[in-house]
Formats: C-alpha cells, structure tokens, sequence
C-alpha cells in the first residue's frame, strides 16, 4: 500500500525534473542601439521577439533590455532605420548578455507632387463648398448660406460656438493656465510696464 504513492511520487518529480531540462533558457537581453553612419544612439527604436511579436523600445540614450528565449530572434525597428535583427546563441550559458546594435539609415524617396493654385477665386470656392464637411462646436459649416461676403460663404459661427470658444478663453487664462503670467491681470501688465521703464533708465 506504501509503495503505490511512492512511485506516484516519483513518477511526478521525474516528470517535472524532465520538463525543466527541455524548458528553454531565459536570457536579459540588454544593449544600446546606435546609428551606423554616426554612432548617436538610436531612439525609440521598436524591439521585438519573432516569436510572440512582443517587446520594447529604445529610450533617449539608445538603450532597451528584454527578457527572451535562447535561440530567440530579435528584431529592430524604427522609421529613417533599415530593418536589423540579432539571434541569440542558443550555446548560450549566461543568464544576461549585452549587444551593440548598430542600425544603417534608409533614405526613402517619394514621388514627386506639383502644387499648383486655383486659376480664380470663385473655382476654390466652389471646390472647398463641394467638400464634406461636418464641422464642430467651435466652426459650424454651412455650404448653402448665401453670405459670401464675411467668410466667402464657408462657414457663420453659432452662438453655442462663440459661448463655448468665450468659457475656454476664460477658462484658460483665469483657471490655472500660466504663460509668463496672467494676461488678464492689471497687477501683471502694471509689473511688466515698470519693468519695462526701470530697463530703459
């Protein structure tokens, strides 16, 4: 009676000791990404596994670090760059290593587009007129006004527009928002007018 849970046993650590040996090394992988021509880190710079399409991205200074698979692909990603990969050796015994991955520019050439003007005003009108246009709270489009004459026909504000465009000045320049200073204060414009004086003495 004994035995028949000990061989149950036994026969469980086998198998687990069998499947931690058959079970791929992982390896941290770190490194910088560096720009051939120059050798100026690479930035955001896309990193990822061929195998599940998961990974990371190159900070500021070029560097990413991913934890992968030994055997595992790597591959470089990133716009003006020329595609790269690397292959972990799977004779690999460390549980990290670090790469140089250097990355050559690619230079893409698109065709080339003429930019040419409306040969009369009233043919852009009837142009930007024809456009589908659904507008927003702040611009509301209307191509069957009559009224060419404020804004060539194209749009007339609303009130619930020039309501809502009012409460977000408001809000902008009294609600927190700074840029060098309240633009509505009297107290700022009086410190900047004898700021300006005091420079001119």
């Amino acid at each position: 009676m004994i035995r028949t849970p000990l061989i149950v046993i036994f026969l469980l650590l086998t198998a687990l000791f069998g499947q931690a040996q058959t079970s791929p090394k992982v390896v941290q992988v770190s490194g910088v990404v560096l720009a051939s021509d120059s050798l100026y880190p690479a930035q955001f710079v896309g990193v990822f596994r061929s195998r599940d399409m998961r990974g990371t991205f190159s900070d500021l200074n070029g560097y990413f670090t991913l934890p992968v698979f030994v055997g595992d692909t790597l591959n470089f990603q990133c716009i003006g760059l020329k595609p790269n990969s690397f292959v972990v050796p799977p004779s690999t015994t460390e549980n990290s290593i670090s790469i140089v991955q250097l990355m050559e520019s690619d230079t893409t050439t698109l065709p080339t587009v003429y930019i040419l003007p409306y040969p009369a005003p009233h043919k852009l009108r009837q142009e930007v007129l024809s456009l589908d246009l659904p507008g927003d709270n702040y611009f509301a489009f209307s191509r069957y006004s009559g009224n060419y004459k404020p804004n060539d026909g194209m749009a007339d504000f609303n009130s619930a527009a020039v309501r809502e465009s009012i409460s977000t000045l408001e809000a902008r320049y009294n609600g927190g928002f700074k840029s060098g200073g309240n633009v509505l204060s009297p107290a700022a414009w009086t410190q900047f007018i004898q700021s300006m004086r005091r420079k001119k003495r």
